[in-house]
């Protein structure tokens, strides 16, 4: 988990929404606004277990639960931390993502005085060795406390933990540890619940058709790794698209992240790879954001003659919800709610997108999969609340929660999913996907490899 997925997560859970309306005082909290008498001490947000200590020249994060704390070695210095208001006892801090000036998406963590850094937090052993058996304890009642969606994924946790206990108790070793933790998180079958230990990593996640690929490498008796063979089928799959568009037509942007194109002369293409990595290299976000924005303005320009565009994210597996909203105003026709977020004692926040420029009319299909996932989803929730916006394809992964990152001793990390994003109107579709307004097979039976392309030069054909 990187530096700046862990501040995300740290920044995106706690507001009203009448925040999204109200331009704020931001003030970064640079070394020399730290040690004000203001925000010395320690300032806690029970919602998501973070604990920021404000000394006069440092500011630490840690992660509490109970008599439990733990340092997160992995945030401070590297991120710019901005606070968006708060008085008295009352501190909201947020993360720069993806903008040129400090905006609002999501919204801040809200945190309360607690007075001194609590003696567990002050007791350098946590971050070391701990007997696996009390760690395998430790882990699950974190999932108690933060996981949101057991229901949504027909998981009876409190039968799974007593069916695990006798196991759990009897552990000796954190090989032994990884092993049953993966086996009780597998079957939540959540892509945003990962589990990692020294060079050994989990992931929840069981789309169908992984599995389907996984049966087409064994057919095939390929002398390449399972998982070489399904980056050669995605990379297959995205190359096949180009033989659809019109020989010239084809343009990328923000480091290959979006590509574009056109097919005959009506129909225009846009396929958006990831909402994430905009640039070549790791360059800061205010780079990122503009090499983003010229990419989405360049495609404007290109397909201005076009009577439609599809835009196809039916590979897009996520990245950042700022970055989504970037995107889909230049799809937008209005300012319209879009989609909201909650969060387990916190107050909804509702989401608004502008257009960029005059507005977006022209018909816009949208092509999805069940590999669309995570911020991918939320970009589908912002697109349909656009009424020239028809949703193709197949049914999204069901995987939009943003991840909570919680780091453990001995060397073990977990993500886990806390946070309900619902559409314009409150549907919640963590767990089932977002089911297409017009279904269409892009990754057929017997034609797995060149659906996706079959299914462009059909829906471009119908125009």
């Amino acid at each position: 988990m990187s530096t700046q997925t862990v501040l995300a997560c740290l920044a995106v859970t706690m507001l009203s929404s009448s925040c999204t309306s109200v331009a704020p005082a931001w003030q970064s909290l640079e070394r020399r606004n730290r040690g004000s008498e203001e925000l010395t001490g320690a300032w806690e947000n029970p919602a998501t277990g973070h604990l920021v200590y404000f000394t006069p020249d440092s500011a630490e994060v840690f992660h509490r639960l109970g008599d439990f704390c733990i340092r997160d070695n992995g945030v401070v210095p590297s991120y710019r931390l901005y606070r968006f208001g708060g008085t008295g006892d009352e501190l909201l801090l947020h993360y720069f993502d993806y903008r040129d000036r400090p905006e609002l998406l999501q919204a801040p963590l809200v945190f309360r005085r607690s007075g001194a850094l609590p003696d567990a937090c002050r007791t350098e052993a946590v971050n070391g060795q701990t007997d696996p058996a009390k760690l395998f304890e430790l882990i699950t009642q974190t999932f108690d406390r933060f996981y949101a969606f057991f229901d949504e994924r027909g998981v009876n946790w409190v039968a799974t933990k007593r069916r695990y206990a006798v196991r759990g108790q009897a552990l000796s070793s954190d090989e032994q540890l990884f092993e049953v933790l993966a086996e009780m998180l597998g079957p939540l079958g959540d892509g945003h619940v990962n589990l990692t230990w020294s060079d050994r990593s989990f992931n929840a996640g069981r789309p169908r058709l992984r599995a389907r690929l996984r049966d087409a490498w064994e057919a095939s008796e390929s002398e390449l790794s399972e998982g070489a063979f399904v980056s050669a089928w995605h990379r297959g799959v995205l190359e096949s698209v180009y033989g659809v568009l019109d020989p010239g037509s084809l343009r990328s942007g923000a480091a290959k992240a979006i590509e574009w194109g056109t097919i005959g002369d009506t129909v225009g293409y846009v396929r958006i790879n990831r909402f994430s990595g905009f640039t070549e290299g790791s360059q800061p976000r205010p780079a990122q954001y503009d090499s983003l924005v010229a990419a989405l303005s360049e495609v404007q320009s290109d397909l201005a003659s076009a009577s439609m565009i599809i835009v196809d994210v039916a590979l897009n597996g996520g990245g950042s919800d700022a970055a989504a909203q970037i995107v889909a105003s230049y799809f937008a026709d209005k300012r319209r709610p879009v989609l909201r977020y909650e969060a387990a004692g916190a107050p909804s926040q509702e989401i608004f997108v502008s257009p960029r420029g005059g507005g977006e009319r022209r018909t816009v299909l949208l092509l999805t999969s069940e590999v669309t996932a995570s911020a991918a989803e939320s970009f589908v929730l912002m697109m349909r609340a656009f009424p020239h916006v028809t949703h193709v394809g197949g049914r999204t992964r069901g995987g939009l929660s943003s991840l909570l990152p919680k780091p453990f001793p001995n060397g073990f990390r977990v993500t886990l999913s806390y946070q309900r994003v619902l559409d314009a109107e409150g549907t919640l579709y963590e767990g089932v996907g977002i089911p297409p307004d017009r279904e269409l097979q892009l990754f057929p039976d017997g034609n797995i490899d060149g659906g996706l392309a079959l299914a462009l030069t059909q829906l471009a054909g119908e125009h």
